[in-house]
Formats: C-alpha cells, sequence, structure tokens
C-alpha cells in the first residue's frame, strides 16, 4: 500500500492512560509496608536486646567486675537547723510565751480553752506490756548495728611464768561499709592497749580488727574489719546505723541506752533525757553534752537512741565536768557527725591549737564587741603559741570570715589544708587599754 493509503487508515489510534488513583497505590503500598516492616523489625529487635543486653554484659564482664568504695555522707539534711537558729527558736518560743502571759494580765479578754471531757479508761497489764514490747522492737532493730568488741592482752602469770590472755569486751556500732570494710566505732580507751582487737559474732566465731583512725581527746576510734573476712551468714545479719540529730532535743523525751550502758554487753536501759545544755570545750571545737536518768555506771558504753531507732548520743565517760561526775552523760550527734565522717576516710585534721569559750551577751557588751569566742587556754607548742596568741585573746575574725561562736571557728578551720597560713584577727586587753591585732598563724596536722 501507498503511503496515502496508510493515512487512511490512521485515523484511529488507541492510547492506554492508567488511572491516577492506580498511580498513587503503585507508589504508597510498598513505601507503607517497607515503613511497617522497619517498625516490626525495630520492635523485635529491642525486645531481644533487652532480653539478652544483661546476661551477655555479665557473660563478658565477668571478670571486669570490681568493687567501688562507698563515700560517707558529708551532709546530713536532718541537720540543716544550726546551733544558732535552735537558740533563736528557743528564744522566739520564750518571747511568745512570756507576749501571751502579759496580755493575759493586761486586763484583755482572753478567750477561754475549750473544755473537752474525756471518759477515762483504766490501763491494764496488757498496756503495760504493750509499751515494752515497743520499746523491744526499737532495740532489736538497732541491736543490728551493735557487735562484741573484743581487746585481749598478752601477759605472762607472775607465779608460773606461763602465757595468759586477759580478755575484756565492751561494744561496738556498726558505723560504715565502704565495700571493702565494716568499720566499726568503739571507745578508744578499751582497745588503745591491746595486743589484739577481734570483733565477736557468736561465741565460736571472731574476726580480728584494726584501728583505721582514732581520737584520744574524744575517747573514740574507728576499726576496720575486711568484708572478706566475715562470712555472709554474719554480714547479712549487720547494718549501718542510722544516725538522727541532737540539736532540737528536748528534756523528758524517752531515749533507750544500748550497747553495753550498764556495763555488760547486750544489756539495755531505757529512760529520758534529765538535762542538756552542757558543752564539752575540746582543741578548737566545742561538742554538746546532754544527760540522761539512767544509772550512771564507770564501764558504761553504748549509743543512746530516739524511739525512732535513730542514735542521737553516743555515751561518754571523759567528757565530764564536776557537775556532770554523777550523770550518764552523751554526746550529741549532730556535732560529732563530721569528725567521725573524718574518721571513716582517715583525713587528716587542721589544728591551730586553742581552748575557747563562745561569749555570752554580756561579756560581749562588756568588751564592746559584736562577736568572738573568748581564748581560755593556748595548747603548748601549738600553731597558735608559736604564732603568740594568748589566753584573754578574743577572736574576731579568720580571714575574712567572722567567728561567732566556737563552732563556726572548727569549720571555718576545715576549709584550709595543714601547712597554710591563715590570719587571725584578735581584740586583746592589757590592763585597761584594747586593741586589736592581725596574727599569722600557720595550721598544723592534728596529732592523734
Amino acid at each position: 500500500m501507498s503511503d496515502n493509503n496508510k493515512k487512511d487508515f490512521e485515523f484511529i489510534k488507541e492510547q492506554v492512560i492508567e488511572k491516577k488513583r492506580k498511580k498513587f497505590k503503585k507508589k504508597v503500598l510498598p513505601f507503607l509496608m517497607t515503613v511497617c516492616l522497619a517498625i516490626i523489625f525495630g520492635l523485635i529487635a529491642a525486645i531481644t536486646f533487652v532480653i539478652t543486653e544483661p546476661k551477655l554484659y555479665e557473660l563478658l564482664h565477668k571478670e571486669e567486675e570490681t568493687k567501688t568504695p562507698a563515700v560517707y555522707p558529708t551532709e546530713f539534711p536532718e541537720d540543716t537547723i544550726s546551733e544558732v537558729e535552735a537558740e533563736e527558736n528557743e528564744k522566739e518560743e520564750t518571747q511568745v510565751l512570756d507576749n501571751e502571759s502579759s496580755e493575759g494580765t493586761e486586763g484583755e479578754e482572753v478567750e477561754p480553752a475549750p473544755v473537752i471531757i474525756e471518759q477515762p479508761i483504766e490501763a491494764d497489764i496488757e498496756d503495760h506490756s504493750s509499751i515494752y514490747d515497743g520499746l523491744r522492737k526499737v532495740s532489736l532493730e538497732v541491736e543490728r548495728s551493735l557487735v562484741t568488741v573484743v581487746s585481749i592482752n598478752d601477759e605472762t602469770d607472775v607465779w608460773f611464768g606461763t602465757s595468759v590472755e586477759l580478755v575484756k569486751e565492751t561494744s561496738g556500732l556498726v558505723f560504715f561499709n565502704d565495700n571493702y570494710s565494716l568499720l566499726i566505732l568503739v571507745s578508744w580507751d578499751r582497745i588503745k592497749d591491746a595486743d589484739t582487737v577481734r570483733i565477736k559474732f557468736s561465741d565460736s566465731f571472731a574476726v580480728d580488727a584494726v584501728v583505721q583512725d582514732y581520737e584520744s581527746e574524744i575517747n573514740l576510734a574507728m576499726l576496720a574489719v575486711p568484708l572478706e573476712n566475715i562470712p555472709i551468714t554474719y554480714l547479712s545479719n549487720l547494718q549501718a546505723v542510722e544516725l538522727g540529730e541532737s540539736y532540737t532535743l528536748t528534756v523528758g523525751s524517752p531515749i533507750l541506752a544500748l550497747g553495753s550502758p550498764n556495763g555488760h554487753t547486750g544489756s539495755m536501759e531505757s529512760g529520758i533525757i534529765s538535762s542538756r545544755n552542757s558543752y564539752a570545750y575540746i582543741t578548737d571545737n566545742k561538742l554538746d553534752l546532754f544527760n540522761t536518768d539512767i544509772t550512771d555506771n564507770e564501764n558504761s558504753d553504748g549509743v543512746i537512741v530516739n524511739m525512732r531507732g535513730e542514735v542521737i548520743g553516743l555515751i561518754t565517760r571523759t567528757l565530764k565536768d564536776e557537775m556532770n561526775e554523777e550523770l550518764s552523760t552523751a554526746i550529741g550527734i549532730s556535732k560529732l557527725k563530721s569528725i567521725l565522717g573524718s574518721m571513716v576516710s582517715n583525713e587528716a585534721r587542721n589544728y591551730f591549737g586553742v581552748k575557747t569559750i563562745d561569749m555570752p551577751d554580756a561579756a560581749r557588751q562588756e568588751y564592746h564587741v559584736a562577736n568572738g569566742i573568748y581564748v581560755n587556754e593556748v595548747l603548748e607548742d601549738s600553731p597558735a603559741f608559736q604564732a603568740g596568741l594568748q589566753i584573754g585573746d578574743i577572736i574576731l575574725q579568720l580571714n575574712d570570715n567572722t567567728i561567732i561562736n566556737t563552732n563556726n571557728f572548727y569549720n571555718f578551720i576545715g576549709l584550709y589544708m595543714a601547712g597554710e597560713d591563715v590570719t587571725v584577727k584578735v581584740l586583746r586587753t592589757t590592763g585597761t587599754t584594747q586593741r586589736e591585732m592581725e596574727i599569722v598563724v600557720t595550721l598544723a596536722e592534728k596529732e592523734k
């Protein structure tokens, strides 16, 4: 056929055009399927990882496991109230009571207190027993933090020439577990001359302990026992003691004395706080003391706890004055915490070398000072002695820090290192004249 004839038959041309909807499905559906499969794969992978990861990590790092030392806390939330704040609170309470009593005497109308009518219920023997059951529950929990410390002295019998072991027992307080050793607090004079010190876990099992640190002035020592030497059966029954606070103690509050308060290990005494607001001024610091009505004993050791089982004081036989000589006396735990913390870490303590007295308002008015502490004793050959401080000086400042009281002074000393120089501003009275002086003192490391 000729070309012209062909053109006659090409008037109809068929062309197939796909619908737009079908195009969309062809492109989008595979994409959606891919996304769904990816999500399913991710979920399966995540679940598999969560299940297998701990076992794989444990398998791969089995030989790399090491103990990391635990750090003893340096801040205690319950002790956020300071000594100054506690004194101010007491003054405010006294002032409020005085105001209320004066308002009643000025003839103003006072709303009468509501009359409450109560029906008396006689207590029986079961009620009496339940009180002691409650005390036993508290003591049983605290006793998990108490152990028996045995001091052994090797001596020779005078008559027969044979070696003899002199054994003495006292109580110790499980203070901290640093993941390597169990640290136990004990009275220093009970173990300082011992040839061997052991922690007795049962009648048939005891472990040797070593002295990690001690403070002879407050008669406390920190013993260390390697954890690997303590069977898990005994270790699982022990727990580090829970410390409370002693700033807000009130006279008449019930307490328990545990450890060896009457001289026998494992003994318990119950009573109340009979008096407080007495102090022990030690080198560069001051500790709070309080008294209880439990029987005083020259062999007493142990702790004072509140009804929540928190330690609020340590029984002391050495930090007593004439007024407390016949009383059962304890050191308030709050101001001991920083010292005990440094004993846990075996840190060196700074040494300035004075014993001071906090100045009451009347003394400050007499010396015309707004703040300061009175130097009552300068220890021989101490940094303070070598720098020229004298008894009767009033320490006003340490570098740029204003000195309010002895504890405040102790805390500022702790900010520096042994060997560093600090400048103290003192007020010195000579005859009838007063003058302010600046004295440079080189801090030293405190000897134990």
